[in-house]
């Protein structure tokens, strides 16, 4: 019986560390104002777009984003997997001429040179496609860390430059001349 409370006690000792249990009601105020100023962070940003691609843009409320990434890769791995079986096919047509010397079911009006530029530009394709697709992931992560940097940027109508007639006093020589100033507000 003895053994049995220690553990519980121990038990309960570790819940509390890990989740807070037997919290008092001060604590969960302070705990909830500090979540309050809590910072948007770019980095969790990326690694959520890295993870899972678009999660980024959902944290970075640019929910937009998704359905072009997801449409772009889809379109990109589609062409990428019909590209490839066309490859294969041409690939395989090739072989059999060059290599049985048969002329393959379907393939038999093509040119041992045909199938091979055929067979050449269709590997061609799916490799730009696949290569597209890993493009369109790096942009994907790139762009959730841009928008996590820019989240708190300060976007105000505030931005002006004006420029005015002013008298610029010179200590060194004692005069006044006249110029122009410049202010900048941002």
């Amino acid at each position: 019986m003895h053994r049995r409370l220690k553990y519980i006690i121990s038990l309960f000792f570790v819940l509390n560390s890990l989740f807070g249990i037997g919290q008092t009601t001060d604590t969960l105020a302070v705990n909830s104002s500090l979540d309050s100023t809590k910072k948007h962070s770019p980095k969790l940003a990326m690694l959520m777009s890295a993870v899972v691609p678009g999660t980024g843009q959902v944290y970075n409320k640019k929910y937009w984003k998704v359905p072009i990434i997801y449409i772009g890769g889809g379109a990109l791995l589609y062409s990428g997997l019909f590209n490839h079986e066309k490859y294969t096919n041409f690939r395989d047509a090739y072989n059999y001429l060059y290599i049985d010397k048969t002329e393959m079911p379907g393939y038999e009006n093509y040119t041992l040179e045909q199938l091979q530029s055929i067979k050449n530009q269709y590997r061609r394709y799916r490799d730009m496609s696949f290569i597209g697709l890993g493009v369109l992931y790096i942009l994907n992560v790139v762009d959730a860390a841009v928008d996590g940097y820019l989240y708190d940027y300060d976007i105000s109508d505030n931005l002006s430059l004006r420029i005015e007639p002013n008298l610029i006093y010179s200590p060194q020589y004692s005069t006044t001349h006249a110029g122009f100033q410049l202010n900048l507000n941002f």
